[in-house]
């Protein structure tokens, strides 16, 4: 018996709404720090990176340097990262996470491709697939609406 687009869609709404409910406890109930900001974006790169200079760091996030040299005096306050000059130059911090920011890390990062794991190398090419033309018939059909029926009331298209 085949599948039908009801069935199809039921499922992709579904795992949608899950995906969305899971990002929502991650940031509310665990962190209560938004992946998304500004300081979630400080402690996920320095999850990843490691200890770093402030300047590096500042070019990862792609800041200006007023903006993440507050949140990283934000996050040192609240005892997440550590700023430490550097011993070979003294006008150098190096930025780092504490225990309680790596542990903080840790409960925000909302790693979304994880569950794709579940998928084998042809699955992930076969979906992949799949995901492009049902992306290629959606914008299609966004366009369409759009023309006749005027700005979109829920925001731009990707939001």
């Amino acid at each position: 018996m085949a599948v039908t687009n009801t069935e199809l869609t039921l499922k992709l709404n579904h795992l949608n709404n899950t995906l969305k409910q899971l990002r929502q406890f991650k940031v509310s109930r665990l962190s209560l720090i938004d992946p998304s900001s500004g300081q979630g974006k400080v402690l996920a790169t320095l999850k990843e990176i490691g200890a770093i200079p402030q300047s590096d760091l500042v070019n990862q996030l792609g800041m200006s340097r007023q903006s993440a040299s507050e949140l990283i005096r934000k996050l040192e306050k609240r005892g997440l990262v550590n700023r430490i000059k550097s011993e070979t130059d003294k006008r150098v911090f190096q930025v780092s996470l504490t225990e309680k920011g790596i542990s903080s890390a840790n409960r925000i990062s909302v790693n979304e491709e994880d569950y794709m794991d579940a998928l084998s190398d042809d699955d992930k090419a076969t979906f992949d697939k799949i995901l492009n033309t049902l992306i290629k018939e959606t914008d299609s059909q966004y366009d369409v609406a759009k023309k006749n029926f005027g700005a979109n009331i829920f925001g731009t298209k990707g939001q």
